[in-house]
């Protein structure tokens, strides 16, 4: 969730929980002072009455009140009723109207007197339902303004903040299209914000250090990797020498084989090294329309060659003819290490399917009978085996590749088959 979106939902919750507090207090108070002076009113009224019965035994049945009519009643009650009942009573009931035919408030008020020595209860009861009608009126307008109220001071915040944030969404904005590699004009944020503008500062002046970091990286990979190629291939010229001319027992031959062998996988191992990182840095720009059938066919009559010894059965259905653009060398690279993949790692007499359709490249072949671990298997020197001559970096780069492009590549392992996908955009 963005900043803005979070401060204006903490502000909006913050206000309309001060609303309804403030809601709740005042019909909580506006009650409270109304049933206040109700309660007056009766008092009032139950002292005239009082005084009145105290004189004489006549009394009407009511009075005008403060909201309407004031029904009472004079009952006789025992000693130890009164005397139980010293103080005024004040309460609010729920009783039928006649006049409008229907249960409504009322306030009722009971005060214990006597007269000639005869205990009396006074009960008043008069109707409230008209103030509870207008003090309900009231809230609901006052909570329709406080609504309308509360809205324009979410949108004015709104407004405001998203208005100031935007500086930073610009930055954000340039910083994730900016790539390592290539000089981009610094972001037009237009920040005025003190704190803003040391974000801004510190991201540009890291910016610029990653990118000094990146170039003197590559600088040290390029000329490390081609360094490392010639004392190699100098190592493998004096050998080769030395076993052209001279005697060498037959010990003396293994060891110097197992030697350039293992020079070889050195050369290999530095060569994908270098492809790998350079496929990391994006240094591969160029693209054009290359056709995946055409590149598999060329990648196979190598492969079969080189390891004809094995004796593998090759089969190969083209239900489709696959384009995509890309980079021609890495598109060389994916095709020929996914198939390399195949045939390195599989049994003699063993046999690989391929399979081009639905925009998809799936390589097949037998091997060992489990499956690999499919969380790990494009991670760099995965190994489940004993074959020297791989690398581990392989399916490493395929998957690097996929990731430039993206090309989604999976792994599954069906009916004792490793199964390798790529399906291309």
């Amino acid at each position: 969730m963005k900043l803005s979106h979070r401060i204006i939902l903490s502000i909006s919750g913050v206000l309309l929980l001060l609303f309804t507090l403030w809601a709740l207090v005042f019909y909580q108070s506006s009650k409270r002072r109304i049933y206040g002076r109700i309660d007056k009113v009766l008092v009032e009224q139950s002292d005239k009455i009082i005084k009145r019965f105290l004189e004489i035994d006549s009394l009407p049945n009511s009075l005008s009140g403060v909201s309407g009519t004031v029904d009472f009643t004079i009952e006789k009650v025992f000693p130890e009723y009164a005397e139980s009942h010293q103080t005024s009573v004040f309460q609010s009931n729920e009783e039928y109207i006649d006049a409008i035919q229907n249960v409504e408030s009322v306030r009722e008020m009971t005060q214990v007197f006597q007269k000639r020595g005869i205990n009396y209860e006074l009960t008043l009861t008069t109707e409230v339902f008209a103030w509870n009608k207008t003090l309900d009126f009231a809230v609901f307008s006052i909570l329709i303004l406080a609504i309308i109220l509360l809205l324009a001071i979410i949108s004015i915040v709104s407004f405001i903040i998203v208005r100031n944030m935007k500086p930073i969404y610009r930055l954000t904005d340039w910083l994730r299209h900016r790539k390592t590699d290539e000089d981009i004009p610094q972001p037009d944020s237009n920040i005025k914000a003190q704190e803003f503008k040391e974000i801004e500062s510190a991201v540009l002046e890291s910016s610029e250090k990653t990118k000094q970091v990146f170039e003197a990286q590559k600088s040290f990979i390029g000329n490390a990797s081609h360094e490392i190629q010639t004392p190699l291939a100098i190592c493998r010229n004096r050998l080769e020498l030395l076993v052209d001319e001279t005697q060498l027992t037959e010990h003396q031959l293994s060891e110097i084989e197992k030697t350039l062998d293992t020079l070889g996988y050195i050369s290999r191992l530095n060569k994908s090294l270098l492809l790998l990182s350079k496929i990391d840095n994006h240094q591969f720009k160029g693209e054009t329309e290359i056709r995946i059938n055409q590149i598999v066919n060329q990648a196979l009559e190598n492969l079969k060659e080189i390891y004809e010894s094995l004796n593998i059965k090759v089969d190969i259905v083209e239900k489709q003819h696959i384009r995509t653009h890309m980079d021609p060398t890495l598109a060389s690279s994916l095709v020929n290490n996914l198939l390399k993949n195949a045939f390195v790692h599989n049994k003699k007499d063993g046999y690989i399917s391929i399979t081009l359709n639905d925009n998809t490249l799936s390589v097949a072949n037998s091997g060992i009978e489990e499956a690999l671990d499919a969380d790990i298997v494009f991670q760099t020197f995965y190994k489940k085996g004993e074959n020297s001559s791989s690398t581990g970096l392989g399916l490493a780069i395929t998957k690097a590749i996929c990731n430039e492009y993206g090309f989604e590549i999976s792994y599954k392992f069906v009916q004792n088959q490793h199964v390798f996908s790529v399906r291309f955009k």
